[in-house]
């Protein structure tokens, strides 16, 4: 049997990764997120009236279950003014802590969906979702 990680001790961990300011960004570079990366391996969007947005402790939900699980309680979103700067393209998103800029995680979007070239109008959306569970 393999490690078995107690759904107390998933809500700690949860509370841990959550716990210090983050802040959300968008990527431009053509990056798939990977073990070994560091926040500098993404390149943060800009141009096009696009900000990066805080994300607050206080607005996650966390759950125990099998897995733990967090949601943040709101739906992020950018609208966009125009084209983004060089490259121009949009690939995902990151989550560093504020304190130290240090990458908590990143997530690309769906292949479907890439790249992703806003003009002015253009919507996207990002709904924060974290678990932490044992693997049997």
């Amino acid at each position: 049997m393999g490690l078995v990680v107690p759904d107390t001790v998933e809500i700690v961990t949860l509370n841990s990764i959550l716990g210090p300011a983050l802040t959300l960004k968008l990527y431009s570079n053509n990056k798939i997120p990977a073990g070994g990366d560091t926040a500098a391996a993404y390149t943060e969007v800009s141009g096009g009236g696009y900000a990066n947005k805080p994300l607050t402790f206080a607005n996650w939900v966390i759950t125990s279950g099998t897995p733990s699980a967090a949601q943040y309680n709101a739906l992020q979103q950018w609208t966009f003014t125009g084209p983004t700067d060089a490259p121009g393209t949009i690939y995902g998103y990151f989550v560093i802590r504020n304190s130290d800029g240090l990458l908590q995680w990143a997530e690309r979007f769906p292949a479907g969906s890439l790249p992703f070239s806003p003009i002015a109008g253009s919507i996207i959306r990002v709904l924060p979702k974290f678990t932490v569970g044992s693997q049997f």
